[in-house]
């Protein structure tokens, strides 16, 4: 066997030069480390902020939905339920959506992008409509109450002050199923308990405060002349400690059922223009 040439020889000695040394190779898997440590908490914050993104999109076509709705009604806005048991298959206390499926004709859009569709909502029977992550305000926006006899009346949006800053539909959260929401909130969410807050079993306290976890603690929010943004949990909730402190916050233990949350976001129940 003839011995290599010098040419063959020199070739030899690059390649086997040309390789990683095991602290080359270390240095390296450690760069490596630290630019995912880097990057991968923003690409987070990244993908975040894009489903926020989103579920404003699908909020403000929920809220455009309830504007034609108006438009249509004499400026009534819809029920929170409908039932028609007398429908193939019957309905029974379906959830808002399906006043505004007309409108809408995607029930993609009743949902926070942040969880998905939760469900499955191919059955027209609409009890999957009860468990969406865009909820309708219900006693603030959709109807009222009078004192005491608790007669329920819907609202005429026009009639009512300030509709720009009056929450029409807000994202929810369910405490026993995250990815879950509710087809209605009310101002009672303006009085969350923060502490153990899936174990509270009024959830009518925990609704909007859980939803807004999946956005930075802000309440995704469309408002009663459709327009929709995230706005601070804080700015429109009275945190609490307890449910004693939280009921009482909601107007449990006053006389009148009255209470003392920002009104101009959440509305007044018991009465139809404030």
């Amino acid at each position: 066997m003839s011995s290599p040439t010098p040419r063959k020889e020199a070739l030899m000695k690059t390649l086997k030069s040309s390789g990683f040394t095991l602290i080359e190779l270390l240095v390296v898997i450690a760069i490596i480390a630290i630019l995912a440590a880097i990057l991968f908490p923003v690409f987070a914050q990244a993908k975040a902020a894009a489903k926020t993104t989103a579920t404003l999109s699908n909020i403000k076509q929920v809220g455009t939905a309830g504007q034609i709705y108006l438009a249509d009604y004499d400026d009534v806005v819809h029920p929170h339920r409908f039932s028609n048991a007398s429908a193939t298959p019957a309905i029974n206390n379906a959830g808002y959506y399906y006043y505004l499926e007309p409108y809408m004709k995607n029930r993609q859009l009743v949902w926070d992008a942040a969880r998905g569709v939760a469900t499955n909502t191919s059955s027209n029977d609409y009890l999957w409509s009860q468990a969406t992550s865009i909820s309708l305000n219900r006693n603030g926006w959709s109807s009222w109450e009078t004192l005491d006899t608790f007669i329920r009346s819907y609202r005429i949006a026009s009639a009512q002050e300030d509709i720009a800053d009056r929450a029409a539909y807000i994202v929810t959260s369910r405490t026993d199923a995250p990815s879950l929401g509710y087809d209605f909130t009310s101002d009672e969410a303006a009085c969350p308990v923060t502490v153990s807050p899936n174990t509270v079993a009024n959830t009518r306290l925990q609704r909007a405060y859980l939803g807004a976890k999946f956005h930075k603690d802000r309440i995704i929010t469309s408002f009663g002349d459709s327009h929709a943004k995230s706005v601070p949990g804080t700015s429109v909730m009275k945190l609490s400690a307890t449910v004693a402190e939280a009921e009482d916050c909601a107007g449990y233990n006053d006389p009148q059922f009255k209470n003392n949350v920002n009104h101009k976001y959440w509305g007044t129940w018991w009465d139809g223009t404030n």
